[in-house]
């Protein structure tokens, strides 16, 4: 069993900095936020992004219950912009110490794929801020715990993955 943390809204600041950049108290006051995400296409976007203040205690978590080979990142790219987006967060996670093994870095639009382990079928852990994600993950197997950082309270998410994982 693996416990992926997805990146944007988790543990990095993905919508307070599209607030910020765009001068907006709230994204969904952007006209059309999928043009507006799509733009940062391309860019270094992700590595501009600020870690949230309870990141660094949700990676530690992570890695304290499933350890070091069971701690991953499963994260959305930009639609068509895989291999930059995948690159920039991989240097972001890398220079906030938050990069797992490499093979537990995943950058996908079909985080579902990953709901379960290939070979022995366990169900995986994902922590993610999309409702979707959430929902698919479970469909497929898995179990999908939804986190907020800037909503959420970090010590309950703790407390359900360890009860999760055990």
């Amino acid at each position: 069993m693996k416990i992926y943390l997805d990146m944007d809204g988790v543990i990095a600041d993905f919508f307070g900095s599209i607030e910020k950049k765009f001068n907006i108290d709230h994204w969904k006051q952007l006209d059309d936020p999928v043009l507006a995400i799509e733009g940062f296409r391309n860019t270094d976007w992700f590595y501009t992004l600020k870690p949230f203040d309870t990141s660094a205690k949700l990676v530690e978590a992570a890695r304290n219950i499933a350890g070091y080979n069971g701690y991953g990142i499963c994260s959305s790219p930009i639609t068509n912009d895989d291999h930059n987006s995948g690159y920039w967060k991989r240097r972001w996670l890398e220079d906030n110490g938050f990069m797992p093994k490499v093979k537990n870095f995943i950058i996908t639009q079909e985080k579902w794929k990953f709901a379960t382990e290939e070979i022995t079928g366990e169900p995986n852990i994902l922590v993610d801020d999309k409702f979707d994600n959430i929902t698919r993950w479970r469909a497929a197997g898995g179990i999908g715990l939804r986190y907020q950082a800037n909503e959420s309270d970090i010590d309950l998410l703790i407390k359900d993955m360890i009860d999760c994982y055990s």
